[in-house]
């Protein structure tokens, strides 16, 4: 039985792959924000010099 064309199959299907893509959503938005303090920290930062590319991506 479908109700607005939602069937059992669609939810079997839809339902982990968009908690997959959640996922990968926030994953990706914390790695935006702690982009914000690489090589900033005491005991970790090393000395960068202008132009070097991080030492993590």
């Amino acid at each position: 039985m479908a109700l607005f064309g939602i069937t059992t199959r669609y939810v079997w299907f839809a339902v982990p792959l968009s908690g997959f893509f959640f996922g990968k959503f926030l994953d990706d938005q914390e790695t935006l924000r702690m982009t914000n303090f690489r090589d900033k920290s005491c005991l970790y930062g090393g000395r960068v010099k202008e132009g070097d590319l991080p030492s993590w991506p």
